[in-house]
């Protein structure tokens, strides 16, 4: 698919908002209801899917930590981790391996191999672990809201990216670029702008530029070591984000 007409598929995704959200569920969760399709990625409804697994990781810490922040934070984190599938921890884990790698050649295998190595098993501690201090520093009242523009957001970066994004040769993240629209990038990326707008906080506008900011550097700096992005760059650069997000909604007094 060319990128003129990835460009006009806005007015397409705008019709099909129900097979935007199935196919969006397909990809971001292991939850039952999505259906995957080989023609369209539901990147439009990417940043609505996003806030759901937010609010239902901040239900969960209301209801297991509300006065024990940091077991309510694992709590959450952990539910995100099991209805993702570990989606995105998977792809940070095989993009750090490759940043370890010595050189090029080696850094493609270990992205590849489908065990984790020192680098990627060092990147997902130190995100789940940044996560939910940062998560079990927020207010308790403040957790639900934070939750929800994080994950919004972080997974909006992937929609918003992979219509302006070099396509590769073969893979997930080729395909992603080459079936998203600019329609699906506008609408994903609007839609978690209201989330956090909806908070009527400094704290959620923050933690949305912030998360933005942070998953597009992401994306540029793996394209750069590593060419057009993959599947596992867009699962880094979420992952990413969502930290971002989180660690400034808890900056913010």
């Amino acid at each position: 698919m060319n990128r003129e007409s990835r460009r006009f598929r806005w007015r397409e995704t705008l019709a099909t908002v129900p097979l935007e959200l199935r196919s969006a569920l397909s990809l971001l969760t292991r939850l039952p209801g999505g259906a995957a399709d080989s023609s369209r990625t539901g990147s439009a409804a990417f940043g609505l899917v996003g806030a759901g697994l937010g609010a239902l990781a901040g239900a969960t810490a209301l209801v297991f930590g509300p006065d024990r922040s940091f077991l309510g934070a694992a709590s959450a984190l952990a539910v995100l981790t099991l209805v993702s599938g570990a989606l995105h921890l998977d792809g940070l884990a095989d993009v750090a391996d490759a940043l370890a790698a010595p050189n090029r050649r080696s850094a493609e295998r270990a992205r590849r191999d489908p065990a984790i190595g020192a680098g990627g098993a060092v990147a997902v501690a130190l995100i789940l672990l940044v996560d939910a201090a940062a998560l079990a520093a927020l207010p308790v009242a403040d957790v639900v809201a934070a939750l929800v523009v994080a994950g919004s957001i972080s997974r909006a970066i992937p929609a918003v990216v992979a219509p302006w994004a070099a396509l590769g040769k073969q893979g997930f993240g080729a395909w992603f670029a080459a079936h998203s629209g600019r329609g699906g990038a506008v609408i994903s990326l609007a839609t978690s702008l209201a989330f956090a707008l909806l908070a009527h906080s400094l704290r959620s506008a923050a933690g949305w530029f912030v998360g933005l900011a942070a998953g597009l550097a992401v994306l540029a700096f793996l394209t750069r070591r590593m060419g057009p992005p993959t599947g596992d760059s867009f699962g880094a650069a979420v992952e990413v984000a969502f930290a971002a997000s989180v660690v400034a909604q808890g900056a913010v007094r």
